[in-house]
Formats: C-alpha cells, structure tokens, sequence
C-alpha cells in the first residue's frame, strides 16, 4: 500500500529564472519614461515657481507620484505573476527586475520622507531642492527603476547584433537613466546653460571648465557602455542625445536658443551613429572602440562651442573653449580605457 504525498497549496518552485518579454520591457520603459517626464516637469517648477509653491501636493508632484504609481503596480504585476510560479524573493520578478523592485521601495521611502520633510521644513528653492537627501533618495529609486529593461535585455543570450526587441528598450532605459542623472546635475550641465563663462574671470573659465568635463564624461559614458554590450543600430545616439538635450533645455528655461541647442545635439548623433557603423566599435576591436571614445565628445563640443561662440553666447577665449574639447576627447579615452581595459597576461591573472 503506498500512501500519497502530503497536500501542499504551494505550486512547484520553478528553476529556471523567467525574463520579461519585449512587450512586457516595453510597458516598463513606458511607465519609466512617465516617471521621468513627472522630475523635468517637477523641475521646471521649482526652478520658475520655486517661492509660490507652498505645499507638497502640487499638480507637479502630481505627474511624477503618479508615473512612480503606474510603474510600481506594473512591476508588482509582473512579481506576482513569478509568486504564482513558486519563485520566492527577488528571483519572483524577471532577469534585471530585482533591481526596480529595490528602486520601488527605495523611491517609495524617498516619498514619505519627501512628504514629511516639505511638511516640517517647507519647499526648498535652488540647489537646496536638488541636493535635498529625501530627493538624492528619490533619485536614486527612479535609477533602479528605469534600469531594470537594460539589464533584462543585457542578459539576453544574443550577441553583438541583437534584435530590435533586445537592444532598443537597452537603449532607451539607458536613456532614461542619463536624463535622471543629467536632471541631478543640473547645475553643472552645459547643454542648459544660456550665457557661458565670464570673460577673464578665473572663477568663471574655471566654471565652464570643470561643467563641460563632468557633461562631457557624463554623455560619453552611456554610449560606450552600451557599445560594449551591441552594435548599436543607427539613431540611437541621435534618439539619446536629443531627448536628453530637450528636456534639459526645457526645463531649465533656455527657450531663446532652444531650436539650435536640439538641431547641434541632432547632428552630433547623426555623425555618432554613423560612425558607429563605419568604424564597428566593439572590445573585439579596441583601437576602433578607442578612436570613436575620442571622437564622440570633439562632435558634441567642438560644434557647441563654435555655434555659442558665432551667437555671441561664449565669453570665452579661443584657447580655453578648443583646450576643453580636447580635454573632453581625452576624458573620453580615459573612459574607454575603464569600460574595455587592456587585456591581462595570462601570467598575471593566474598570481
């Protein structure tokens, strides 16, 4: 006689880690990019309305809780959805989307302190709202969160060449990623800025200086990262740059020279992305990957700078606006470097 096993209402475990369709990274991407258009509205308004915002809840606030609501109930769909399979833990959600669970409740924390500290303390104006530490949290959840479809579709088993299906939601939650770290540092991002330096002032070189280096690096970055992983498809430069360069444009209020700004950044991922295909960046191919990592930041800058200058926008010498395009193409290698370093004798690794 053989006696059945016990009855158990939990269903099977499931072994192998589930990913998320294209459909379902597309519906992320659409919710993440929700959430970004809330910050740069919520941005504008506490850069031109700073002093008569008096509350937290502002029709501001409002675009941007509710992308972080759409999307928490998206990826908390998409978890329970992994609970009815029997995952457990984070591995209930798909490859990568562990990652924007953390930044749910990371930003959902952020939230309730944001809310509690504008009650104790009011609405801060300036830099005071940006550097707040319930913003930095905020911040950094909305990272997590609009980083989960890149990491879902890295780990795909495709290569270089992949499909539309993997390599674009790659492209655009790395786009949303620089706008949130763009927005952050906003300060210090040239592309928004209407008057650049003062004449011979040293504080002022020294300004443009050291913001177009952080902006530099901080454009470069995700291109090379992702060209690590792709060969990127044409336009997708071009797709970044110009939505990155828009809303920062916006949002600050440089709107007199805003049509220019867009069209420079256009064609600096036109020439971009048509680099990429006639050079094929890739670690297989360093010294490709290295030359675009110098080219990339003489696209951006060199055209700005020479158009800020033509409008009468630079107070700049010739010597310090061309010596910072270089220093951006070097900044540029640097980061190559980091991103595919040179290969390690062999003799080294096994030490």
């Amino acid at each position: 006689m053989t006696t059945s096993p016990p009855y158990s209402t939990h269903p099977p475990v499931a072994s192998a880690p589930w990913r998320a369709t294209p459909a379902q990274n597309l519906v992320t991407l659409v919710t993440g990019f929700w959430l970004m258009t809330g910050i740069f509205v919520d941005g504008w308004a506490h850069n031109h309305l700073g002093e008569a915002l008096e509350t937290f809840f502002t029709p501001w606030h409002g675009v941007f809780y509710s992308g972080f609501l759409a999307t928490a109930l998206w990826i908390g769909w998409l978890g329970r959805r992994g609970l009815a399979q029997g995952r457990r833990g984070l591995a209930a959600f798909p490859v990568g989307y562990g990652l924007g669970a953390l930044g749910i409740v990371t930003f959902a924390l952020g939230g309730l302190g944001d809310m509690t500290w504008h009650t104790l303390f009011g609405i801060e104006v300036g830099l005071d709202a940006l550097l707040s530490p319930t913003h930095l949290l905020l911040f950094l959840g909305a990272e997590l969160i609009v980083l989960s479809p890149l990491v879902a579709t890295w780990k795909e088993a495709t290569g270089r060449r992949s499909p539309a299906g993997v390599v674009w939601p790659g492209v655009l939650a790395m786009t949303a990623a620089l706008c949130f770290a763009s927005f952050m540092h906003m300060y210090a991002w040239v592309l928004a800025a209407d008057g650049l330096g003062d004449g011979l002032s040293y504080s002022g070189a020294r300004t443009l200086l050291t913001s177009t280096l952080l902006t530099a690096l901080m454009l470069a970055a995700p291109v090379l990262l992702l060209l690590r992983r792709w060969h990127l498809p044409f336009g997708a430069v071009t797709v970044m740059y110009l939505l990155n360069t828009g809303l920062m444009r916006a949002m600050t209020g440089g709107l007199d020279q805003f049509p220019v700004v867009l069209a420079l950044a256009g064609v600096a991922g036109l020439v971009a992305d048509g680099l990429i295909q006639w050079l094929r960046p890739s670690p297989a191919r360093p010294w490709a990957y290295r030359a675009f990592a110098v080219l990339l930041p003489l696209l951006v800058w060199l055209p700005f700078f020479a158009g800020a200058a033509g409008l009468g926008q630079l107070n700049a010498s010739l010597e310090l606006w061309t010596g910072v395009c270089v220093m951006a193409a070097l900044g540029g290698l640097a980061l190559s470097a980091l991103i595919v370093p040179p290969a390690v004798p062999q003799e080294a690794e096994a030490s």
